[in-house]
């Protein structure tokens, strides 16, 4: 037989080797572990995982809380900008005080550059969260497109968008190497994409 690789596969052949070793007592005097020991580790394991679980899931909710926040933040900043814009149309110098200024000219935005140092933060089962540094050159950055394909095949596929530099993409391919890359846009286009990172989930 081969030793099983699945985390729930491995504890519930543990489980029966404990059994076993409490069996075969007589037979079986002097396991290197004995069935107490091997108890006490499953034990360990069931309860770590326990808490693992727990905190995977408190990260999901903390993130799912955060985008909540931002898309509140940008909202309202976004509509007192544009009441500010209208106030103070024939008086764009005010607009500074706001830390913001009059509108340009739309043809003269330039599509953001590439985006920088992408990195895997966090992963779980069928989730990752990836974080990335913005462009230093080009545009203002609109959002973010997060894109994933298999490792050395396919195309890049849309996988999400961001409006920060971080985001968490849940019901990911398990079993498979995915790559993932970050681009940054706004609307005069997309920027380079970022370097690619790899994980198998």
């Amino acid at each position: 037989m081969k030793f099983p690789e699945a985390e729930p596969e491995i504890a519930a052949l543990a489980l029966l080797v404990i059994e076993g070793l409490r069996q075969l007592e007589a037979e079986l005097p002097a396991p290197p572990v004995s069935a107490d020991e091997l108890q006490a580790r499953l034990d360990r394991f069931n309860g770590s995982k326990v808490r693992v679980v727990a905190a995977n899931t408190a990260l999901r909710n903390e993130h799912t809380a955060n985008d909540q926040d931002l898309k509140s933040l940008v909202d309202a900043t976004k509509a007192t900008l544009k009441y500010a814009e209208v106030v103070f149309r024939d008086q764009p110098s005010k607009l500074s005080q706001l830390g913001w200024g009059p509108r340009r000219d739309g043809s003269s935005l330039e599509a953001p550059g590439e985006v920088r140092d992408i990195r895997i933060v966090a992963e779980g089962d069928t989730w990752i969260t990836l974080r990335w540094s913005p462009p230093v050159s080009g545009g203002a950055v609109g959002m973010y497109k997060i894109q994933r394909k298999t490792k050395d095949a396919g195309a890049w596929e849309d996988a999400g968008s961001s409006v920060d530099t971080v985001l968490t993409l849940s019901r990911q391919p398990r079993g498979i190497e995915m790559d993932y890359r970050v681009l940054a846009a706004n609307k005069a286009g997309v920027g380079q994409p970022s370097a690619t990172v790899t994980v198998v989930l």
